[in-house]
């Protein structure tokens, strides 16, 4: 599928590139985990080709790959699938020297996927968590008697609330990855939806002095569970209970997405709440909401750097604005 030897044939041998090593490096042009994506929906063109008598001489024509991206399309009926597809081909022909116009760039592939995001079922938003609500779950989970499995929920969702944290990076946050100063915490995030480059970025939480702390919470977790910070295991793990001692203890690797929503959604359900309406992300929204709400003066630059956005309409796309100071727009119209 990458052969590209018949478009070299224009200029010297001695300056041809080797063909392995150019298509070596250009693989890295893109993370490691979308090149085995997109490799893997390459392959299934290649099959489907073979399959329909299509000679493997790229570049496509437009006719072939739309015809492609309809099939893919009708038998998925997912816009995320297509969109994945549309994706790795177009990075595939964006390797091919010499070609003059990438075919799925064609207005009709645009229009396909267009179309296809347009008939995405409506998926209602999750409500931001509350800085009560967090209040709430901070009382029945981090008392004076709690135990590891509630202590570890506590730290999780505060962690969440105060650094706007998105699962995949507080579940990738490792032991060695927090370093505690007498004012605040510094945690490393090495992963990030939108850190493409994974240079990795440092988030700052600072003291409370107050039982709804943060850093407290989190360091009393870390002391319960008896854990080294030099280690470079995650820092939310599975636990196993000890019966004859009725305790908890951290093992294996991070925490499952699936048994994080859990405990987080039990919770919420035990506090008498519509658990219905919140999922993982609604502590990464609630903290954005809650911070806007209570002050006025807090720069954009700053909230963004806080919740690794890139843009405004990123961050808006997070915050809840309040009501009444909606309601204020009309209030300043003059009438």
């Amino acid at each position: 599928m990458f052969a590209t030897q018949g478009y070299w044939e224009s200029i010297p041998d001695h300056v041809k590139p080797n063909t392995k090593d150019l298509l070596t490096l250009l693989m890295k042009s893109k993370a490691d985990s979308t090149v085995k994506r997109y490799t893997k929906e390459i392959v299934k063109f290649s099959r489907w080709c073979n399959l329909s008598s299509i000679q493997p001489s790229p570049p496509y024509s437009v006719s072939i790959v739309i015809a492609y991206l309809h099939k893919v399309y009708v038998s998925s009926k997912s816009y995320a699938t297509l969109s994945l597809t549309h994706a790795a081909l177009k990075w595939f022909h964006s390797f091919i020297p010499g070609i003059i116009s990438n075919p799925l760039d064609a207005a009709i592939c645009h229009n396909l996927l267009e179309a296809a995001k347009r008939s995405k079922p409506v998926v209602s938003k999750k409500e931001p968590i509350s800085a009560d609500i967090i209040k709430k779950i901070i009382d029945k989970c981090a008392g004076p008697s709690a135990n590891l499995k509630d202590l570890r929920l506590a730290c999780m969702c505060s962690l969440g609330f105060a650094r706007f944290f998105r699962y995949d990076e507080f579940s990738g946050i490792l032991l060695n990855h927090l370093e505690f100063l007498p004012d605040h915490l510094c945690v490393f995030v090495p992963r990030a939806k939108n850190d493409v480059y994974r240079e990795g970025n440092k988030v700052y939480i600072k003291r409370l002095f107050s039982k709804y702390c943060p850093v407290a919470l989190l360091e009393r977790y870390i002391l319960m569970a008896e854990v080294d910070l030099n280690s470079n295991l995650p820092l939310f793990r599975p636990l196993r209970l000890f019966k004859s001692s009725n305790t908890y203890k951290l093992y294996g690797s991070k925490l499952s997405y699936t048994r994080c929503r859990e405990v987080f959604k039990n919770c919420l359900k035990d506090l008498g709440l519509d658990y219905n309406l919140y999922g993982l992300h609604s502590l990464r929204s609630g903290g954005a909401t809650s911070v806007v709400s209570n002050s006025t003066s807090l720069s954009e630059r700053l909230l963004k750097l806080h919740g690794r956005w890139k843009s405004d309409c990123a961050k808006d796309m997070y915050v809840l604005e309040d009501v009444s100071k909606r309601l204020a727009i009309t209030d300043n119209l003059g009438l």
